[in-house]
């Protein structure tokens, strides 16, 4: 299965509710800067369509949620944790399993949710678009 039929897999099931809720607040939170990186834009020369725009802001700003995408990142060093420790038959150091599952697995991790996003930015991008004309 490819990356993107797995994403859209977990959108339908409504495993990335909690992205379309995120991607809202981080348009109403960064409108501001958003806009501002419009009129950088159009200085430039290289104007952008504001869904354009508010996908390059996003994967600018690498974050839409910093908070839940390291509770998350966390829950996946956990399963890690459970998993090594079913394998070994022994509690594994914390540490160093999340100092490996960092250094393996967080880049991708990061490029994975960076899709995840694009996608559910994707599917309703005219809701999203609004939201910059909101006062």
């Amino acid at each position: 299965m490819s990356e993107l039929d797995e994403i859209r897999e977990k959108y339908d099931r409504g495993d990335l509710d909690s992205i379309k809720e995120d991607l809202e607040r981080f348009i109403l939170a960064h409108r501001t800067g958003i806009l501002a990186c419009r009129a950088e834009q159009e200085r430039k020369g290289t104007p952008l369509a504001d869904d354009a725009l508010i996908k390059y802001y996003f994967l600018r700003y690498r974050s839409i949620n910093p908070r839940r995408e390291i509770t998350d990142q966390l829950d996946e060093i956990q399963k890690e944790k459970w998993i090594r420790g079913v394998n070994t038959g022994q509690c594994p150091d914390p540490q160093q399993v999340a100092e490996e599952w960092a250094h393996q697995h967080s880049a991708a991790w990061r490029n994975h949710r960076l899709n995840e996003i694009v996608f559910v930015f994707e599917k309703d991008k005219e809701r999203y678009v609004r939201l910059l004309s909101q006062p």
